[in-house]
C-alpha cells in the first residue's frame, strides 16, 4: 500500500495537523512585515499584531466551526460545492490555482535571507532551489511531508520563542508598553489600522489545515482543535517577537527593517546564524512544504468531480499527484523570474483570498438548512442566529482587508486579478454546462 493511501485512510493525528497549521501560518510574514508595520504605528506594533491575530480568528472561525460538523476531503472546495452549489464550487476550485502564488512569496523571502547570510549565493537561484526542493519532498507522499513538518515546526517555535525571551530580557520592554509614549501610536489611528492590514496576512494561514481533512484520523474532533491550538502560539510568538524587536533597538533602527536586524544585535555570530536557520528559513521551509501539500486534497476531489481532466488525478508510486504539484512549482517560479516584490505578491494573494472567503461564507450560511442533523450533533453547535452573526462579522472583516489590498495594487495588477478570476469562473461554468462534471457529495450532506 502506498504512503498516500495510508494517509487517506487517516494517519494524521492532532499533532501532525497542528504542525501543518503552524507551518502554514508562520512564514514570511513574521520576519518581513514587522519592520514596515513598526514604520506605520511605532511601539504599538505588538498590539497591532494582537488585533491582527484576533481579526484572523474572526475570519477563520466559520470554517473552524464547519470542520467540527462532518468529514470532507476537499477543504474549502468540498464546503462550497456541497452547500453553495456545484457551479460555485467549480468557480472556486479553478480560481484556487491563483492561490498558488503564495509559494512565490515564500520562495522570494527565502532567497532574500539566504543571500543575506551568504552574499555569494544569488537570491533568485536560492528562491528557485528552495521551491524545487519542497516540490521533490512532496512528490514522496503526504505522510513523509507531514513527518518532516513536525520536526521543522518544532525547531521554528523554539527559535522564535528564544528570540522573544532573549529580546525581552536584554531589551527595555517598559518603553513599548507605555501607552502614553508619543511613539506608541506613531502614525495615529490610520497608521495602526494600516499596520494591522499588513500583519493580517501572517495570521490566517492555519485555516488551510482543513485541506487535510480526508487524511485525518478523527477530523471532526482534531481539525478544529488543531486550528484553535495554533492561536495561543501566535499570540506568544507574534506579539512577543514584535515586543522584543522594538525593545532591543531604537525605534528608528528597526522601522522598515526585517526581524533579523534585532537578532544580529542580541545574538553572538554563531547563535545568530543558528537563529537564521531556525526561524526565518525554517518558517519559510514549513510554509512551502505545507503549501504544496494543502492543494492535494482539493484538487484530487475536484478531479473526481470532473472539473479537471483525469490526468490531474494521476499519482506516482508514493500517491502524490504529479501534475498538481508541478503546476504549483511553475506558478511559484514565474513571479520570481519576473522580479515581483514581496509586497506585490502579498497584495495579489489577499485580493484572491478575499474572493474565496466570500464564496466560503456564502456556503456556510446554508449550513443550518442543508445539514440540520449533522449540525445539531456538532461539538461547536450554536443557534442559527449566532452562526449568522459570526458570518456577518467575518464578512465585514474580510471586506475591509480586500479594500486595503485593492488600494495597494497598481491599476494594471488590479485588472489582471479581476480578469484572471473571471476567466476561471467562465471556465467552470462552461465545463459544468458541457456535462463533463459528475459531482460527488462525499456523503457530506444529511
Amino acid at each position: 500500500m502506498s504512503d498516500e493511501k495510508k494517509v487517506h485512510n487517516g494517519s494524521l493525528g492532532l499533532g501532525e495537523l497542528w504542525a501543518l497549521g503552524i507551518g502554514q501560518v508562520i512564514g514570511a510574514g513574521i520576519i518581513t512585515t514587522i519592520g514596515p508595520a513598526i514604520g506605520l504605528t511605532g511601539y504599538s506594533v505588538w498590539l497591532a499584531y494582537f488585533v491582527a491575530i484576533l481579526l484572523g480568528l474572526v475570519i477563520n472561525l466559520p470554517e473552524i466551526i464547519f470542520s467540527s460538523v462532518t468529514k470532507f476531503s476537499g477543504g474549502d472546495y468540498s464546503i462550497i460545492r456541497s452547500l453553495g452549489g456545484e457551479k460555485i464550487g467549480g468557480m472556486f476550485i479553478i480560481s484556487f490555482f491563483l492561490q498558488m502564488l503564495t509559494m512565490s512569496l515564500y520562495g522570494t523571502a527565502l532567497g532574500i535571507y539566504i543571500h543575506s547570510m551568504f552574499p555569494g549565493v544569488g537570491q533568485i537561484v536560492s528562491s528557485i532551489v528552495g521551491i524545487f526542493l519542497f516540490y521533490v519532498i512532496n512528490l514522496m507522499g503526504t505522510k513523509n511531508m507531514a513527518t518532516l513538518q513536525k520536526v521543522m515546526s518544532a525547531i521554528l517555535v523554539v527559535a522564535l520563542f528564544g528570540f522573544t525571551v532573549v529580546g525581552c530580557v536584554k531589551g527595555d520592554v517598559s518603553v513599548p508598553l507605555q501607552f502614553s509614549n508619543k511613539d506608541f501610536l506613531a502614525g495615529g489611528g490610520t497608521g495602526f489600522i494600516s499596520a494591522v492590514m499588513i500583519l493580517i496576512y501572517s495570521c490566517q494561514g492555519y485555516k488551510l489545515t482543513v485541506n487535510y481533512g480526508g487524511m485525518a484520523k478523527n477530523p471532526t474532533r482534531d481539525l478544529p482543535r488543531a486550528m484553535l491550538a495554533v492561536i495561543p502560539v501566535l499570540f506568544v510568538l507574534y506579539c512577543g517577537a514584535a515586543l522584543a524587536d522594538v525593545a532591543i533597538l531604537p525605534l528608528d533602527k528597526v522601522a522598515g527593517q526585517p526581524l533579523t536586524l534585532a537578532a544580529r544585535a542580541m545574538f553572538s555570530t554563531p547563535v545568530f546564524y543558528a537563529f537564521m536557520i531556525g526561524a526565518p528559513i525554517m518558517a519559510l521551509a514549513t510554509s512551502m512544504n505545507s503549501t504544496y501539500g494543502m492543494a492535494v486534497g482539493p484538487y484530487m476531489q475536484a478531479t473526481k468531480d470532473g472539473w479537471l481532466p483525469e490526468v490531474f488525478g494521476k499519482t506516482n508510486r508514493h500517491g502524490a499527484p504529479v501534475l498538481v504539484l508541478t503546476i504549483q512549482l511553475v506558478v511559484a517560479i514565474i513571479p520570481i523570474l519576473m522580479g515581483f516584490s514581496v509586497s506585490t505578491i502579498v497584495s495579489n494573494i489577499m485580493v484572491v483570498t478575499s474572493v474565496f472567503q466570500f464564496l466560503l461564507f456564502y456556503a456556510i450560511f446554508k449550513l443550518p438548512t442543508k445539514m440540520p442533523k449533522k449540525w445539531a450533533k456538532s461539538s461547536m453547535h450554536m443557534s442559527s442566529g449566532m452562526l449568522y452573526l459570526v458570518l456577518i462579522i467575518a464578512c465585514i472583516a474580510q471586506a475591509v482587508i480586500m479594500f486595503y489590498s485593492l488600494k495597494s495594487l497598481t491599476l494594471s495588477l488590479a485588472i489582471f486579478n479581476i480578469v484572471a478570476i473571471i476567466v476561471c469562473f467562465v471556465y467552470a461554468i462552461v465545463r459544468h454546462s458541457s456535462g463533463k462534471t459528475h459531482i460527488k457529495t462525499e456523503n457530506i450532506l444529511d
